[in-house]
């Protein structure tokens, strides 16, 4: 359980990392840069001594799963920024948990696996709690300056989800040997992708950038070790509702207490309706 609720911890820290980062002026590639350099660290370490895999098929098709990947973790970490910013942690970090619909949609498809009837109850619940965040704020009032943008929380749902589906893929067509070299190769890919467009847009990588990277990609690597590790300990079906759940809780609870972040009462509905939803999808 240690590792458990570790791994909740460190992806929890990730949106504070965002919230707090947000009131700085920073380049955002080059922030991210580093936050992915800073993950292919451990990637590098834990490979130390060990033989380099044989450069075949299966390693030229690591190599392609990794491009798309990592254009993937950039793509999903930019929507996270935008939406910390735009939104707040809470929302943040409730719809990226959410993105565990997306695996599960992508494997009724491709994969010709078949939605318990608690799943389906929860698909329906969070379509629900979509339409209900979505409805009118009130006619003119304060509360519409802190209605949810809904069209960029779905976006980084659908990134988030397909980050999370991606790994399914590659351990279907995928060599299971080259796992963590299809890791590293994902921080290396994205982190190649920012600096280039860091350099291009004739951005920087200040002392600040330096400052975020770092402390964002330490707890972005540590949450998905620590996830890992779990599981050797606490049954899959308890670790990751038990870990979606805790992240969410833990977000909200600091967003309201340390950063005063408002919700609607619309939002509010939506999350009691959203993190039952959560447990049912991964039941």
């Amino acid at each position: 359980m240690f590792f458990l609720i570790a791994g909740l911890v460190c992806s929890a820290l990730v949106s504070i990392v965002l919230k707090v980062g947000g009131r700085w002026s920073y380049d955002r590639y080059g922030m991210l840069a580093v936050n992915y350099a800073s993950c292919l660290v451990p990637f590098m370490l834990s490979q130390a001594g060990r033989p380099l895999p044989p450069i075949d098929s299966d390693f030229a098709l690591c190599l392609a799963f990794a491009l798309v990947n990592g254009f993937l973790y950039l793509a999903g970490m930019v929507f996270n920024q935008i939406n910390v910013r735009r939104n707040g942690a809470i929302l943040q970090s409730t719809f990226s948990r959410l993105g565990v619909m997306v695996p599960t949609a992508l494997s009724i498809v491709l994969f010709g696996e078949r939605p318990s009837a608690r799943q389906l109850v929860g698909i329906a619940m969070v379509l629900a709690a979509f339409c209900i965040m979505n409805l009118p704020q009130g006619k003119g009032g304060k509360e519409n300056a802190y209605r949810p943008a809904f069209g960029l929380l779905v976006l980084g749902l659908l990134f988030n989800g397909i980050v999370d589906s991606f790994l399914k893929v590659f351990q279907q067509f995928g060599s299971r040997e080259l796992e963590d070299w299809f890791m590293g190769l994902t921080f290396l890919c994205a982190s190649v992708a920012c600096i280039l467009v860091t350099v291009l847009g004739k951005g920087r990588i200040g002392h600040r950038e330096l400052v975020i990277g770092v402390c964002l990609g330490i707890p972005n690597y540590m949450s998905s070790l620590f996830l890992l590790k779990s599981l050797s300990y606490v049954s899959a079906y308890i670790a990751y509702p038990t870990y979606s759940v805790g992240v969410i809780l833990v977000v909200m609870v600091i967003g309201v207490i340390v950063f005063r972040e408002r919700l609607t009462k619309w939002s509010i509905i939506s999350l009691a309706i959203i993190i039952p939803a959560i447990l049912l999808l991964n039941l």
